[in-house]
Parts: structure tokens; C-alpha cells; sequence
């Protein structure tokens, strides 16, 4: 067996034999391109690819973020040809991007949850092999993420929303879209409480991507939700992708987040979109969006482990 990291020769045939065994995650070239190869902190020695008897056999990601200096890794993808599983190709990839990271100075492996550039917030739980090789490798269930979808014909604000947005404005809360003047106190507030999407706001102000509704009291952005970002959850997909999205830990569970959304939900209605959806929701907010009608499309494992 062969392991070795990607060269440019193996792009077509890496990107081919993706869509023949992630049957639930079709890629193009140009999309493999955009999201894993001129991804910043894409590294050659991470993009492993396995040959054995001369035969492709299989391919796995591993990767850093440069700045991040928290010593926590993530497995990205893995794949391996049909005709070469329960031989072993598997573990070795595995084990050679292990030992790559270990050499960076990582301590955990992650797979996935590298926000905001990840495709998939895990393993779709219908990849049967995938999980139960993660399981037998020492990886532990970390969480358990859904995407989630929402046919927009119909829905209306709840009249308990158009309350709260009453009860909020006597309180000093303006809830609105954004205007370009605030650009800069949006990347403050990005970059104070949700730090991970700071190049994905970023992006989307660059790009004139500025479908975005903002709750703002006293003068200061306490929540934000984005309306098609290119850069999240999966980056670069559909239509009527929704998100980022967050509030002000302290201000979660007061309604805010919920005239935001609905706010969001009112605005892009009127532009003539007619479904949202996201890649990644579980926890707290789980509860939420299945209050407002979205309902799961898929089902991911987050798995983690030491190194």
C-alpha cells in the first residue's frame, strides 16, 4: 500500500471516485476546488490519498486552522473504494493524518465541525460504514447535528413574535436590516461573540451581501442573521441557505432571536424566496427552529477523539 499526499495529477480521479462512493454528497471539480483546495488553511501533507495494488484505493483530509491556536484538528472527508474496505486502507490513511497533526502539536481530532468552511457538520448517519469505523478507531460521539429546511408559503409571524417585538422596542431594541454603515460595529460584534465567523461575515460584506436583519440596543448590535452567505453552512451552496445567525449569549431565551428570525423570514419573503435552510442545528436551538416549522433533512454523528 501507497499512502501519500495529494499531488495535482490525482485531482480528477479524486473528484470522480468522490461521487461514486459519497453517494449523499455529489461534488463538482470547480466546488471541491472552492472548498477544500483554496481553503486557507488547506495543506498539501493533510490531503492524504491511498493506492493499493496499484489501484486508487481511497482519500482523507485532515487539517488545521492556522490561527486558531487551540491544538484541535479535524478530520474533513474519507473515503475508500468499495472493492478495498475491511483491508486495512482506512486505518492507514487515518493513522498517517494522525501523525501528521501530531507533528503540528494538535492533542484532538475532530470530525467534523470545522466551522464556518465545513460541508457537513458530521458523518450522515446513512454512511453505516463510515460511522462504524470512526467507533472502532477510538472516536467518540461528540453530538449529534441535523439539517433542517422550511417551506416559507404560508408561514406568518406567530402573534406571540409581534408581541415580544412590541415588548422589545419599549425596552430599546430596534430590530431592522442592515445598513452599510454598520459594517464595522457588525465584524466588532462578530469577532467578540462568535469569533469562527469572522471570514465568513467578512466575505459576505465583501461580496455586497448584505441581506441581513439586526437586533441593536442601545446603540449596539446584539444579534444578526444573514440571508444566503457564500461562505456558510455548507459554504458555497443552494438557494435560500440561512445564516450565520446568533445572539448575545446573555440576551438567549429573552425573544430576541426569534423576532430576528422572523423578521428574516418576513424580509426575504417579500424578495420572492420561498425556502430556507441550513446545514447545522442541534442543542438549544433545535427546540427552536422545529417551534417555527423547520423540519430535518439529515442527520449527522460529531465524533471526537484524543490524540
Amino acid at each position: 500500500m501507497l499512502i501519500r499526499p495529494y499531488e495535482n495529477s490525482d485531482f480528477a480521479l479524486l473528484t470522480a471516485l468522490w461521487n461514486q462512493w459519497l453517494d449523499y454528497d455529489p461534488i463538482t471539480r470547480a466546488r471541491f476546488l472552492q472548498l477544500f483546495l483554496l481553503d486557507k488553511n488547506f495543506q498539501r501533507e493533510g490531503l492524504l490519498v491511498a493506492f493499493h495494488e496499484e489501484l486508487f484505493a481511497g482519500f482523507l483530509q485532515v487539517i488545521t486552522r492556522k490561527e486558531a491556536g487551540d491544538n484541535v484538528g479535524y478530520l474533513t472527508f474519507f473515503g475508500v473504494h468499495p472493492a478495498k474496505r475491511r483491508q486495512g486502507v482506512a486505518s492507514a490513511l487515518l493513522e498517517a493524518g494522525m501523525s501528521y497533526l501530531r507533528e503540528q502539536g494538535v492533542e484532538m481530532l475532530s470530525c467534523n465541525g470545522y466551522a464556518p468552511y465545513y460541508m457537513f457538520p458530521g458523518v450522515d448517519e446513512r454512511y453505516t460504514e463510515a460511522n462504524a469505523f470512526l467507533l472502532k478507531q477510538g472516536f467518540e460521539v461528540a453530538g449529534r447535528p441535523v439539517a433542517m429546511g422550511l417551506n416559507l408559503e404560508g408561514v406568518i409571524t406567530p402573534k406571540a413574535v409581534r408581541e415580544k417585538e412590541l415588548e422589545l422596542d419599549s425596552e430599546r431594541y430596534t430590530i431592522r436590516p442592515f445598513r452599510i454603515d454598520d459594517s464595522l460595529p457588525l465584524m466588532k460584534f462578530t469577532e467578540t461573540h462568535f469569533p469562527y465567523w469572522e471570514d465568513s461575515i467578512r466575505d459576505g460584506l465583501q461580496h455586497g451581501n448584505y441581506d441581513i436583519i439586526l437586533a441593536i440596543h442601545d446603540g449596539e448590535i446584539v444579534a444578526s442573521a444573514q440571508w444566503q452567505n457564500t461562505l456558510t453552512d455548507p459554504p458555497r451552496g443552494a438557494a435560500g441557505r440561512f445564516g450565520p445567525f446568533g445572539v448575545r449569549e446573555d440576551l438567549r431565551n429573552k425573544g430576541v432571536g426569534a423576532v430576528v428570525f422572523y423578521k428574516m423570514i418576513e424580509y426575504v419573503k417579500e424578495r420572492g424566496h420561498r425556502y430556507l435552510w441550513f446545514g447545522w442545528a442541534g442543542g438549544r436551538n433545535l427546540s427552536f427552529y422545529e417551534r417555527a416549522g423547520c423540519r430535518i433533512t439529515r442527520q449527522f454523528t460529531l465524533y471526537k477523539r484524543k490524540l
